[in-house]
């Protein structure tokens, strides 16, 4: 029993160190669902309450809706982008809870069990290429099975590489869960500009990594993928500046 839990701990500290980041970029989410016929009302009550209460530094917020998968037509609110000590200091304004609970709270449906409450997503900016922020997004998620997070790491790190040396136009950001879920969840969020944007391109990751890592390095990476992935999730994202307030 001593030497499992050791092994455990073990691997628990080297995970640890394998992600560690000086100063960590954390953001924290939450999904929003509108009560069917209720939009109007909702959207109205996140800009009113955008403008009494998220104008200010540290407490802007980015509103996102969802438009395919199970959570099409919901939203996500994501506030953040500092470290972990920004939620220490951060004071939620007078009234704003009143506010919420008022204008928005009675046109608003609970969510599944697995979306509900706040959430933490950590930056792997050491995994991300070229990420910028536009119109729309494309999020794949993918469930790590525990204990294989140094594997699935290795698995982007070479298709990071692989997009590097051969100066792909791709654009995308790897999150990990760092709280409030599934902590062996990664998304891969892909900036895109319009649907168009999902074709294929000219020359492929597969033939991007085989150039770089030698061929049949592609067939290999699949297998370590199905062997360390449970579940792949895709969905679009719509970025809607008029229901944000971050720049």
């Amino acid at each position: 029993m001593f030497k499992r839990t050791l092994a455990t701990a073990i691997v628990l500290l080297w995970c640890g160190a394998l992600y560690a980041q000086d100063k960590p970029t954390i953001y924290r989410g939450v999904y929003i669902k509108a009560k069917a016929g209720m939009v109007k009302k909702v959207e109205d009550g996140f800009k009113d309450h955008n403008k009494k209460f998220h104008k200010k530094k540290g407490l802007e917020v980015t509103t996102f809706q969802m438009m395919s998968g199970p959570k099409m037509g919901w939203y996500l609110r994501i506030m953040g982008g500092g470290d972990w000590e920004n939620f220490d200091k951060y004071t939620e304004p007078a009234g704003d809870a009143e506010h919420w609970a008022k204008y928005i709270t009675p046109y608003i449906d609970e969510v599944p069990m697995q979306f509900a409450g706040q959430f933490y997503a950590r930056l792997l900016s050491d995994l991300s290429y070229n990420y910028e922020r536009t119109s729309m997004s494309r999020v794949l998620t993918d469930d790590v099975r525990p204990g294989m997070g140094g594997k699935y790491y290795s698995i982007l790190s070479k298709a990071k590489e692989a997009e590097e040396k051969t100066d792909g136009e791709v654009r995308y950001a790897v999150y990990t869960l760092a709280d409030g879920g599934n902590v062996s969840q990664y998304s891969i969020i892909y900036a895109i500009d319009s649907w168009s944007d999902l074709n294929p391109r000219s020359t492929g990751l597969g033939k991007r990594i085989n150039k770089v890592h030698g061929e049949g390095t592609l067939t290999e990476m699949w297998k370590q993928f199905s062997e360390v992935v449970t579940k792949r999730t895709s969905e679009v994202r719509l970025r809607r500046p008029d229901l944000s307030t971050m720049k």
